[in-house]
């Protein structure tokens, strides 16, 4: 093994009267139009330092080198107004989430990006090359990781107590959000530290939330082998008790039919058959193996193939099942090519946005039902990979409340965290 899996590290907070400027939604929460709205009206948003092309509306091909600088100019623009402020000691930090299905207590630490190879950490997704570029360049050029990547640890009764412990005799040193999900942060007592680190030290850590930022870590890590902060990441450990997962659509450029007759027809032959129903409501899925389409304007309900006795964890997945009879074969649109030919929408932003999309860029829409935790669980213990955005965990902590310092870029002039 290569350093602990699990670790304090010397953090950065905003300060608590800068935390409803600069602490923004988490990427896949934010439409680009969105982004583009909050970066035109508050320059102090973090959602200015993590820049993607689509924020970009003049120029959709910008290069990476121009996404970085930007990201560095804005990064520095909060240094400058000293939005944030050091802890001053090694630390690990709670994150809580309270929202009408219930709470959710997770672990700000660093884990080693080593885990991954030896089977500490383990992943049940496959990523999307450009987005894993971009975020690779951005640790390497910007200098910073605010948005932790998400895992899940089976939960314990002692974890579950000393995370109760903590947050219900100390007041929170961060509390923002809505009346929708309300987030709260301590800075875990020194007396109460070691207790978490040996809780996690010998667990198997799945990830949740965050495979493009830990392959973009492990590639930083490889371009930068003698960076100390580039060994660890920034993550955030969640009870698996505690998780709800929703699901990602898919939205879907037909490369193989000039009509959406043919398409129709392509599909129902395939699948056997598409039921016409009267709303988006009523396509979406209500248990596995169903699937909502929307095509030529109308919305309907299909079933998946079912899956072969013999498949493995991913091959019994509808996303798989999906990709495999569908989107592969009859649209020719392969989510693992990364052509552009599949975008992901988060069930979050409803099925109005997906309709949008569909119309504005002649796409079907399917509308997904989603994994379960232990799903994923299974599909990561058989070290399976599900296509890109197969699984969508809401809520999921913010950027811009913590800053892992890299000392790089922006933050060259700045002990690393």
């Amino acid at each position: 093994m290569s350093g602990p899996l699990v670790a304090p590290f010397s953090g950065w907070m905003v300060k608590p009267e800068w935390a409803d400027r600069v602490i923004s939604r988490a990427f896949d929460n934010i439409t680009p139009s969105e982004r583009r709205a909050i970066i035109a009206d508050n320059p102090y948003s973090y959602v200015n330092v993590t820049r993607s092309h689509e924020d970009f509306a003049d120029d959709k091909d910008c290069s990476l080198e121009r996404l970085v600088t930007a990201g560095s100019e804005a990064l520095q623009r909060l240094l400058d107004a000293e939005v944030f402020t050091p802890t001053g000691r090694p630390a690990l930090y709670l994150y809580k989430m309270s929202h009408e299905r219930g709470e959710q207590t997770g672990v700000i630490c660093t884990v080693s990006v080593d885990g991954v190879d030896d089977g500490r950490i383990r992943l049940h997704e496959n990523v999307r090359e450009s987005h894993t570029a971009l975020l690779t360049e951005h640790l390497l050029g910007v200098g910073a990781a605010s948005n932790p990547a998400a895992l899940a640890v089976q939960s314990s009764p002692q974890l579950l107590k000393t995370l109760n412990d903590i947050t219900s005799t100390m007041e929170p040193e961060l509390s923002f959000g809505s009346d929708v999900v309300h987030h709260e942060v301590w800075t875990v007592p020194t007396e109460h530290t070691q207790e978490l680190l040996d809780l996690l030290e010998n667990e198997t850590l799945y990830v949740t939330d965050g495979h493009h930022r830990l392959n973009a870590g492990m590639r930083a890590r490889a371009a930068a082998p003698d960076s100390e902060p580039l060994k660890r990441t920034l993550a955030a450990i969640y009870p698996t008790e505690q998780l709800d997962v929703e699901a990602f659509h898919r939205i879907v450029a037909d490369c193989r039919h000039d009509k959406p007759s043919e398409c129709f027809a392509a599909i129902a032959e395939a699948t056997g058959g598409l039921k016409e129903v009267a709303s988006a409501e009523e396509a979406r899925p209500q248990q596995r193996g169903e699937v909502g389409v929307y095509v030529g304007g109308e919305w309907y309900r299909m079933k998946l193939p079912a899956p072969a006795a013999d498949s493995s964890a991913v091959e019994a997945l509808d996303v798989e099942l999906l990709r495999n009879h569908v989107l592969d074969p009859l649209l020719g649109a392969d989510e693992l090519s990364g052509t552009g030919s599949v975008d992901y929408l988060s069930d979050l932003a409803g099925t109005e946005e997906l309709v949008t999309r569909c119309q504005e860029h002649n796409r079907i829409g399917f509308v997904m039902h989603p994994v379960s935790i232990g799903e994923l669980i299974n599909v990561a213990d058989e070290d399976g990979r599900m296509p890109p955005k197969s699984s969508f965990f809401n809520p999921k902590p913010r950027s811009g409340a913590f800053m892992y310092m890299l000392a790089r870029g922006a933050t060259a002039h700045l002990p690393a965290s």
